[in-house]
């Protein structure tokens, strides 16, 4: 069940599109969502960059920095209001059983922190069950912070495209090579994959011992949807140059799935993260449908 959805904003235009994803989610399972803005403390990131510049000089950095962070936070507090009231969502400001649960409607919460972005992402993002994030369609993408959410916070991450809704996530394609990463997505979206109407496994013929619809990974995988009451198709593609992220989220769009659910790929040594190349696609691109990863 997906009761609790971490929304992080940072005043951009891609945050009212981040909370209509996450209310359309929360409406299926009487949920919360959580949008947090998280303000650094320019008197602690500043001098580590301006090292060299006279006080006055950094001082009026700090006062910028300050106010350019202040616009950011009443930006993304306007698209929280603005979103709610599309929504029609009741704001609350702490968990209320009578409301969350008893009364069968879906909750928001606005939050404004200031400290260190991936500091502050760990610890919301370890307490919830979803971590949404807009795909990128205006601006580049925050890679750091998605690297943060999916690699550290041990909970899945969704990248919603825009118009995402109940029709929408009726279709879904699941990317499957028998990975450990793969088998996590599929329990995380399995509150989702329960109320899609269809399901299709796509896997590429001769990757990690699953090479086509007969092969014992693919049909311990169906086996296992099947307990769920899942009826999933097999779609065996063949790579033919093109990045594997490309190759899978052409293929659902394609069969028209709303959603894809796929492992995330990565290694982290010293908190730097090197993204395998699906992964990175994903991450980075606009796919035309929304994407659940877990690692």
């Amino acid at each position: 069940m997906i009761k609790h959805i971490l929304v992080p904003l940072d005043g951009a235009a891609a945050d009212e599109r981040a909370l209509n994803a996450a209310f359309a989610i929360a409406k299926l399972f009487n949920g919360h969502v959580d949008a947090v803005h998280i303000r650094p403390d320019p008197r602690i990131a500043i001098p580590l960059v301006a090292e060299g510049f006279s006080s006055d000089m950094l001082e009026r950095l700090i006062r910028e920095a300050e106010q350019a962070d202040q616009e950011r936070a009443s930006q993304a507090r306007r698209s929280f209001n603005s979103a709610i009231a599309a929504a029609g969502v009741h704001s609350v400001g702490y968990p209320d059983p009578d409301i969350a649960v008893t009364s069968g409607s879906i909750t928001a919460t606005w939050r404004e922190v200031m400290g260190l972005s991936e500091d502050i992402l760990l610890q919301r993002g370890r307490c919830a069950d979803l971590i949404l994030f807009a795909q990128p369609v205006d601006a580049p993408p925050n890679v750091m912070r998605l690297e943060t959410a999916l690699f550290e916070t041990g909970q899945p991450i969704l990248l919603a495209a825009p118009g995402i809704d109940a029709e929408a996530l009726s279709s879904v394609a699941i990317a499957w090579n028998g990975s450990r990463q793969a088998a996590r997505a599929i329990a995380a979206a399995m509150p989702l994959l329960w109320r899609a109407r269809t399901a299709t496994v796509l896997t590429i013929a001769g990757s990690n011992d699953v090479t086509g619809p007969t092969a014992p990974m693919i049909t311990r995988l169906s086996d296992h949807l099947a307990w769920h009451g899942i009826s999933a198709a097999v779609d065996v593609l063949h790579e033919d140059g093109r990045p594997t992220g490309e190759l899978l989220a052409d293929r659902a769009k394609e069969i028209g799935a709303g959603l894809l659910v796929m492992g995330g790929y990565g290694h982290s040594r010293f908190r730097e993260m090197v993204l395998g190349g699906a992964t990175r696609y994903v991450l980075e691109t606009a796919l035309g449908c929304s994407v659940l990863m877990a690692h």
